[in-house]
């Protein structure tokens, strides 16, 4: 079974079909941040169909806490590169805060690709994101 969109919780679930109805019934631009881009591997191989891919938007600021995940998505059939894209409330994103993309494909459980690096998250900007994940060694 495929999976687009897993939610974090019901209440961030309504805060994005908030989000939906108001940037589709809202003239002021700024309402809403669109995150998007791709995931890609270096690796020159074909994942199996039950592989998922998993795309966070997360809340990096504290050093010593884990990060908050303010967006998710999962999907299965799992291609290179795979496009992501979220529309979020522009108040879901606190003010001197640092958020990132975080990635990783997972099949059967367990972790198979994931992000090395930090990919932080320019609201300002609308330039696609381009997110290396690095195959974990076995």
């Amino acid at each position: 079974m495929k999976k687009w969109l897993k939610s974090v919780s019901p209440l961030m679930m309504a805060v994005g079909l908030i989000s939906v109805g108001v940037l589709s019934g809202c003239a002021t631009p700024n309402a809403g941040v669109e995150i998007q881009g791709e995931v890609w591997f270096k690796e020159r191989m074909a994942l199996p169909p039950e592989a998922m891919l998993t795309v966070q938007v997360k809340d990096v600021s504290l050093m010593d806490a884990p990060a908050v995940v303010i967006a998710e998505i999962e999907r299965g059939d799992v291609t290179t590169p795979a496009p992501f894209q979220f529309i979020i409330n522009r108040d879901q994103f606190e003010k001197g805060h640092t958020y990132a993309v975080g990635a990783r494909i997972s099949l059967n459980g367990q972790l198979m690709f994931i992000n090395t690096q930090a990919y932080k998250i320019d609201l300002e900007s609308s330039e696609p994101m381009s997110v290396l994940v690095q195959k974990v060694g076995r």
